[in-house]
């Protein structure tokens, strides 16, 4: 016991130097590998375990693995259903992206960030990352693998592998591996994706040190074609092969074109704990006891660090291109460059322990945190020291029928940039009955900075330096979860002050009046025989003349044949994907940026979308198969963005394929 308490106190020593030193032999090395803020302390669940309700089911022939991730600590089962196997693994049911499978992808839903942190600022391609917040941590009784495969027309290609498996019975580790691949239906546009992540979570003997930590890497790169000419081509039958239709962007070679973004993010984060408690003995009879230890009193503390690095290349440059932003001319077409990075290491040490309140049984914590971020660029090389304290509050369900409730606070007492930031949420459930459901209610507010890369912007070219005031985002939400009818309901009620955004000028502005935002969310099941009918509805309500524009209906609806074959050996379902939205003032993609920029002057109006899927499962392989964009069969393609349309007919094949070693 005394070396393990001299082993703690020793990492928590070295982990303060380590973020001292660190941080500038890590933004040597990787200068073209820097990174983001991504810490959020304020989502952490970490509470404090009693092992005397732990259960493990152990088998000879079948394999019990669960997971949980740092966001929630929730202990899941795999996902091994096919109902949705066809559908876009990377992309949720509002996400839009630009015609191509893995490019930059907005969302017919607003739902912003609330972390108090300062964000890099490209929020594209946050899909597509492995982040500390969203890998998970598992625990398995045999080693697990799971290679899951997909395959599209126009060459495109994913695979994701997943091996896990246990060193001991309270020692686990995870290797992911994901590859994308997609050269896209328009010339010019292909993407080339690489991620990997190893986790592990170790458990004590006696139950006191607990360990989670994970290692993500990431590049995400992009060729842009600036979208096509006109969508004139699109029904010209001079251009039935896309690839020959013009696009506003040059070529480089056959596949590549002459500008591009990439994307590499780094992220390291462990956490730790050592609790104090006392331990039980539970006699079953005179041949057998049970030890169980029940935590009290607990220390933990964190080490995380992200590494930003942004890069927009344009090898043949047109000042027409960069308007309004008055590029030079480019007489001689000098290539453009712009080069941003972000390093952030920051440590957080925090008390944990059960109170009670009114003999109710609550889990407490509150901390303090440190953090180094260094931004730069071609005309800045800035540090910020910011320090802040958090604080924590949970009420377990231990009982049926009883409320469970939450609440946090992250708040940033300094820095230069992050000072007065905060994070605040309260939430709290319980299930009424099977007939009413389960219902939820909730407030959230966040005070925010601008995102570095919308404050201090440059090129070789061209620097931009703005200054904005601290943007609010409040949130009130009320759900209601019914199992017995198969209901989702969602109401959120969003409040924005001092929006802080980009629109077709390609500069940065702040919007000085509050923005309003209703929002309501169904989903509902409907179920005869074998016949299933899902559907998701989303209405949204905002301020006609605000910078932000949201359609005011969409939906996606599932209607599927599913069956149990050959003695339930096979499970089959087939059938009809669907989505449609309003027409609205969708926002504009900019290459420059990576990002979206708000979009005053054109509305899109599209027809639904329709694909066509039928998936299986066999043991432990699942598939599926799948014709998307159905409707260009018949119709012209439709528009995701401004100049941006939507691929052809697609035809995807893809398997999930389980090992058990």
């Amino acid at each position: 016991m005394r070396i393990q308490k001299a082993f703690i106190f020793k990492i928590i020593i070295l982990s303060i130097v380590f973020t001292i030193l660190y941080e500038n032999i890590l933004h040597a090395q990787l200068l073209n590998n820097s990174n983001n803020n991504n810490s959020a302390f304020s989502t952490n669940q970490n509470g404090i375990a009693d092992t005397s309700k732990k259960k493990q089911s152990k088998t000879d022939d079948r394999i019990v693995i669960r997971s949980y991730t740092l966001a929630d600590t929730t202990r899941q089962l795999l996902d091994t259903s096919i109902s949705f196997l066809n559908r876009n693994p990377m992309l949720n049911a509002w996400q839009i992206d630009l015609g191509n499978f893995g490019t930059a992808q907005n969302s017919l839903l607003f739902s912003p960030s609330m972390k108090a942190n300062v964000a890099f600022g490209i929020e594209s391609m946050q899909p597509y990352l492995f982040t500390p917040d969203n890998r998970k941590l598992y625990n398995t009784t045999r080693p697990y693998t799971d290679i899951y495969y997909r395959m599209g027309s126009k060459l495109e290609q994913m695979i994701d592998i997943l091996h896990t498996q246990n060193i001991k019975p309270n020692w686990n580790f995870a290797l992911n591996y994901r590859k994308i691949g997609s050269p896209g239906n328009y010339i010019n546009q292909g993407v080339n994706h690489d991620n990997a992540s190893f986790t592990t979570n170790y458990l004590s003997d006696n139950n006191r040190y607990s360990f989670n930590g994970s290692f993500n890497y990431n590049k995400l790169q992009q060729d842009e074609n600036g979208g096509i000419q006109s969508d004139t081509f699109l029904t010209n039958p001079s251009y039935n092969n896309n690839k020959l239709i013009p696009v506003a962007i040059d070529a480089y070679s056959l596949n590549r074109s002459t500008v591009s973004n990439y994307y590499r993010n780094v992220s390291l984060n462990f956490t730790q704990n050592y609790f104090l408690g006392k331990y039980d003995t539970t006699i079953i009879d005179s041949a057998e006891k049970i030890i169980l230890f029940k935590p009290m009193f607990g220390i933990q503390h964190q080490f995380y660090s992200n590494f930003n690095y942004a890069r927009f290349k344009d090898l043949t440059p047109d000042s027409t291109f960069y308007l309004p932003l008055e590029f030079p001319s480019f007489a001689k077409r000098d290539s453009v460059f712009a080069n941003h990075f972000l390093s952030a290491i920051g440590n957080a040490f925090s008390l944990i322990g059960n109170i009670r309140f009114k003999e109710k049984l609550l889990q407490a914590e509150a901390g303090y945190g440190i953090e180094i971020e260094t931004p730069h660029n071609a005309y800045i090389d800035k540090t910020y020291l910011n320090n802040f304290v958090f604080a924590k509050i949970n009420k377990p369900l231990l009982q049926k029928n009883e409320w469970q409730y939450d609440a946090s606070v992250k708040f940033y007492f300094s820095g230069e940039r992050t000072i007065g930031n905060f994070n605040l949420m309260a939430h709290a459930g319980k299930m009424i009955n099977p007939t009413i459901g389960k219902i939820d209610i909730g407030f959230e507010q966040s005070l925010q900075s601008a995102p570095y890369l919308m404050t201090d912007f440059g090129t070789n070219y061209l620097q931009l330096n703005n200054n904005f005031s601290k943007q609010t985002i409040s949130k009130f939400h009320i759900s209601n979860f019914n199992l017995k009818y198969k209901t989702n309901l969602h109401f959120n009620y969003y409040v924005v002050g001092n929006y802080i955004y980009r629109d077709t000028s390609l500069t940065v502005k702040q919007y000085a009046k509050v923005v309003p935002i209703m929002q309501g969310l169904l989903s509902k099941r409907f179920m005869w025989n074998k016949l299933v009918f899902d559907n998701d509805i989303l209405l949204q309500f905002a301020s006609n003349n605000s910078p932000i524009h949201l359609p005011n209906f969409a939906s996606r609806h599932r209607i599927a044949h599913e069956s149990k074959l050959i003695k339930s050996k096979l499970q089959t379902a087939i059938g009809i994907d669907l989505r449609y939205n309003t027409p609205y003032y969708n926002d504009n993609y900019s290459p420059l940026y990576f990002s979206f920029v708000t979009n005053y002057s054109t509305k899109i109006s599209n027809y639904p979308q329709a694909a066509f899927f039928f998936n299986f499962k066999v043991k432990r392989f699942r598939a599926s198969f799948a014709i998307d964009e159905l409707q260009n069969f018949v119709l012209k393609n439709n528009m995701n963005y401004h100049l941006y349309p939507a691929q052809n007919y697609t035809f995807r094949f893809g398997f999930h394929w389980a090992f058990i070693n």
